[in-house]
């Protein structure tokens, strides 16, 4: 404990962590406990999925970490050729070319940040309206509010999922998983799509991923146009909080998951490489309560909320270890309201990174034990400074799997043939829904969308060529899971 009464302690300790504390931030993260109630039909809070599945987790956790030839495995190309119904696939969607660049242009130029309420609840419209032209029966998922832990004691307010269901067959089970939300809010500068002469499109959410969705539903249009979608059992789930994290959709996605075969999610690739394997991804959040006092006249009866959390986040960030291929990190921080007020509040919005159940374990233990300990007090006021803290492990690591491997070996030989070829696989930082899926028991491929690069940033940008060839792609992969087509 050290008893620090000297402003100059919390610009030196600032300056050194090299952040700023400001007075607001334009997008907040969302609390979730254990006790909070999300109101979804015939869902269970993920913490009491089920026995099979959390046994199903730490199966794949357990293979994550010690099945060495499967984490290092190289995947090539299976051997394939079209069948004359498959190549009738690829022909429909180069006849559509043009309604397919149109309709990508008419989706990335609806703002769907997640806080954008309305604007996703006029995607999902238009959404839901291809999917009941297709035959799938749909139903709109209403999500409650969630308190947020921060100074302002705000809430995260969630747009409505969209779940369709088609047909009730002998086949398999397929589960196709998207969400609708980008990370660029109403008022980002970023906003149209570009077509470049040379064939780039530049767009926000144009690889992350409207253009995932693009690529799923016209797909899905193609295989329609043969009746190819006759006598399927098929779902659909597009979520509108992917991108915080799908805290109130996990439970949905964990239920469909444990009853369906076959999982494809369409998120974009990097460098044509579909990801395989995936860091768990946890969130967390601090804040801390202090005592305001006037900076000149009463500086020695404030106890500095701002300097309390300098402490915590050099402790948290020391966390990071990249041997063990963990990594945490204090993305936003906020804290007091004027230059001359020792701070009363501060609060920080943490990532953590993890290959492994296990280490997620310890960061998430790593993380309480910061937020319990004071690093500063003031003996006249000792309830001072106060802790509050929450975390949510969120995405558990994504494991191999022998199934997944050979889907994507089939997709690198269809791809060679119908253009824009994948490449191979790798292993991913970011997280998809097709970890909480395989997490739940089923085998799922999470990168079918769009190649690109650029995501999350102005610079976010795919090819026309990528959007055709991956449309054919996906048509021709749902086909044979289906059992048509091969």
């Amino acid at each position: 404990m050290q008893r620090i009464n000297h402003f100059k302690s919390i610009f030196t300790i600032l300056l050194t962590l090299g952040i700023v504390l400001v007075q607001g931030c334009s997008e907040q993260p969302v609390n979730v406990d254990e006790n909070d109630e999300i109101v979804m039909p015939e869902v269970e809070v993920s913490e009491a999925v089920t026995s099979k599945l959390l046994a199903k987790r730490a199966e794949n956790a357990k293979a994550a970490a010690v099945d060495n030839d499967m984490e290092t495995r190289d995947i090539t190309a299976a051997p394939t050729t079209l069948t004359d119904q498959e190549k009738s696939l690829a022909a429909w969607v180069d006849d559509n070319q043009q309604p397919i660049l149109d309709q990508l242009k008419d989706w990335v130029e609806i703002n769907t940040g997640t806080d954008n309420i309305e604007g996703i609840d006029r995607f999902r419209t238009i959404l839901m309206n291809e999917l009941t032209q297709l035959g799938f029966s749909t139903e709109v998922i209403d999500v409650e509010p969630i308190d947020v832990l921060n100074c302002d004691g705000s809430q995260m307010k969630f747009a409505s999922h969209l779940l369709a269901t088609k047909g009730s067959g002998a086949g398999k089970r397929l589960f196709l998983n998207g969400h609708m939300d980008t990370v660029f809010s109403a008022d980002d500068d970023f906003q149209k799509l570009e077509i470049l002469s040379n064939g780039v499109l530049k767009g926000p959410g144009v690889i992350d991923m409207k253009g995932g969705l693009v690529v799923m539903i016209n797909a899905l249009r193609a295989l329609d146009a043969q009746g190819a979608l006759d006598n399927t059992n098929l779902t659909v789930f597009l979520n509108s909080d992917e991108e915080i994290g799908s805290l109130s959709s996990r439970p949905m996605i964990e239920k469909l998951a444990a009853n369906h075969d076959i999982g494809l999610v369409f998120e974009g690739t990097r460098d044509n490489r579909m990801t395989r394997l995936r860091k768990g991804l946890g969130q967390a959040r601090m804040k801390v309560t202090g005592r305001e006092s006037h900076a000149g006249t009463a500086h020695e009866h404030g106890v500095s909320a701002n300097l309390e959390m300098a402490y915590k986040i050099i402790e948290l960030e020391k966390l990071t270890d990249y041997d063990k291929k963990i990594t945490v990190n204090t993305g936003v921080v906020t804290g007091g309201e004027k230059r001359n007020t020792v701070s009363g509040c501060s609060d920080t919005y943490i990532d953590m990174r993890y290959p492994t159940a296990e280490l997620g374990a310890y960061l998430d233990e790593g993380l309480r034990k910061i937020a319990e300990k004071r690093y500063t007090e003031n003996a006249e006021y000792p309830e001072f400074p106060k802790t509050e803290y929450w975390s949510k492990l969120h995405r558990p690591a994504k494991a191999g799997n022998e199934i997944v491997d050979q889907l994507i070996a089939e997709a690198m030989g269809i791809s060679a043939i119908v253009g824009e070829p994948v490449a191979g696989a790798n292993t991913s930082g970011g997280g998809t829904d097709g970890s909480i899926a395989q997490a739940a028991g089923l085998p799922t491929v999470d990168t079918l969308g769009v190649n690109g690069s650029g995501a999350h940033s102005s610079r976010e940008e795919t090819t026309v060529a990528s959007v055709i060839a991956r449309t054919k792609l996906a048509a021709i992969m749902i086909g044979r899971v289906l059992g048509e087509g091969g």
